[in-house]
């Protein structure tokens, strides 16, 4: 394979591309991380820390929500630092680190599946792997990027299984081999949620007894005797026996919406999932993106040999995707489906639909005109400019308020008034999906008055 020259690269579409990604990842990153304040889980942590040890909260969490209690611990950790005051540095710079992991997952899964035109995604190729594992959770009709990056607890539960996975998976093809690493990861994978968790262990152990066979032997091979797959496929299986175990699991899932009764209802409650998790997939625009963006990379990609394994790796990983996607949707019947349940998807798809548009002459035997590929660098920039103004003004928005109602909630409670506290929502338009904050929420507003309350909060606000 002849790599094509430095002047290529950098004087083309891809680099003006790149660039633009870059630009736009670093200034949104920067607005999230300054812009991050407590939502939804964040809240009942700091109403429970103010007054509990986190000994306690993991045992309530074991005894009414369920035995998933790395995630609960975490983010209770990370949480501790705002316990007393108004400062959220913690949970904010959290959001770095959540990148640096769906990044390298990204970075893992486009290496074994490009092979050696990996290296043709040029110099910049780290920077673009972290912007296209960055833009690709925004959604059209909810806000996908605090859902993975500042929505921690949903960012340890659905993400965090499947990010892991991944990793794992690289780990295990280049021959990986310490059983102690393999069995930590394994408890944060097989104890992070019901759903992800049971999905990835799956996804393990189909591979496993399928590798070598006629089915996979081009695409994907498990070292024999590999001590850190069973390190892994043990520490997975405890995590997610501790899930099952736990009182709350139960508890949790009789009074959410309850568990299916007949086989009929179990049925409908599947396809009810699909329905949701499909309508999801196919309206986030940066499935389509990514697909466009990976049709301009694929300018740099000149010899036809490749085109073979190009499509064995995209078999490979579409046969993962959809395991993931089934066993998921299998796991939400016993559940509810909400939107930011689907945030673990983005961590394949994305990529996948990346690698179909590097390969779409191939695949779909075509060769775009000059004149159309200038068309689709137009369509990305401006799409992709849309999308990161609208994040950026909403969560800067609600930013501002949340700091301003923080002011006016702090004097209502410590002035004992029986004034309304006030929240700071972020909806996206159409179907108002997003952060629904603490003048919705009984139990959000009982768990934030609770910490504000606390006699050892501090605070600079005079009421």
């Amino acid at each position: 394979m002849v790599r094509p020259s430095f002047r290529k690269i950098y004087t083309s579409k891809v680099f003006v591309l790149q660039v633009f990604l870059i630009g736009v990842v670093l200034s949104l990153v920067s607005i999230q991380v300054i812009s991050t304040r407590p939502l939804q889980d964040d809240y009942f942590l700091l109403g429970a820390l103010a007054d509990n040890s986190l000994l306690n909260i993991i045992k309530s969490t074991w005894e009414w929500q369920g035995g998933n209690l790395w995630p609960y611990g975490a983010q209770a950790m990370l949480i501790h630092n705002s316990l007393f005051s108004n400062n959220f540095t913690i949970i904010s710079l959290w959001t770095l680190i959540t990148l640096s992991i769906t990044t390298c997952a990204n970075y893992v899964i486009l290496k074994w599946a490009l092979g050696r035109n990996f290296d043709l995604l040029g110099r910049f190729k780290i920077l673009t792997i972290a912007s296209l594992s960055y833009l690709g959770f925004e959604g059209l009709f909810s806000p996908g990027l605090i859902a993975a990056y500042s929505f921690h607890q949903t960012s340890f539960t659905h993400l965090y299984p499947i990010s892991l996975l991944f990793i794992s998976l690289y780990l295990i093809h280049t021959g990986f081999n310490k059983l102690l690493i393999g069995f930590f990861l394994g408890i944060l994978i097989g104890n992070a949620n019901a759903s992800e968790s049971l999905a990835a262990i799956i996804t393990l152990l189909l591979l496993y007894l399928i590798s070598g066979t006629k089915l996979l032997k081009s695409i994907y091979r498990f070292p024999k005797k590999n001590r850190f797959f069973y390190g892994l496929i043990f520490g997975g299986m405890i995590g997610l026996l501790l899930i099952f175990l736990a009182p709350g699991f139960w508890n949790r899932a009789h009074n959410s919406v309850g568990l299916p009764n007949t086989p009929i209802e179990l049925f409908n409650r599947f396809l009810s999932s699909i329905s949701s998790f499909s309508a999801d997939l196919l309206t986030h625009p940066m499935i389509w993106l990514s697909f466009l963006i990976g049709i301009v990379f694929s300018s740099l990609i000149e010899n036809d040999t490749e085109e073979k394994f190009l499509k064995n790796k995209i078999k490979g990983l579409l046969l993962i995707a959809t395991v993931l996607f089934l066993s998921n949707t299998f796991g939400s019947t016993f559940g509810y489906v909400a939107w930011w349940q689907s945030v673990g998807f983005y961590q394949i798809f994305i990529p996948i639909s990346f690698i179909i548009g590097i390969n779409y002459k191939s695949i779909l035997k075509v060769n775009l005109s000059k004149k159309i590929n200038n068309l689709i660098l137009i369509l990305i920039i401006t799409s992709i400019t849309l999308l990161s103004v609208r994040f950026g003004i909403s969560i800067s928005n609600r930013s501002s308020e949340w700091d301003m109602a923080f002011a006016k909630n702090y004097c209502t409670i410590k002035n004992h008034s029986d004034s309304k506290l006030i929240g700071a929502d972020m909806l996206y338009p159409g179907f108002n999906l997003g952060i629904e904050d603490i003048s919705k929420w009984k139990w959000m507003r009982d768990s934030y008055a609770n910490w504000v309350s606390n006699s050892k909060f501090i605070v600079n606000i005079n009421c």
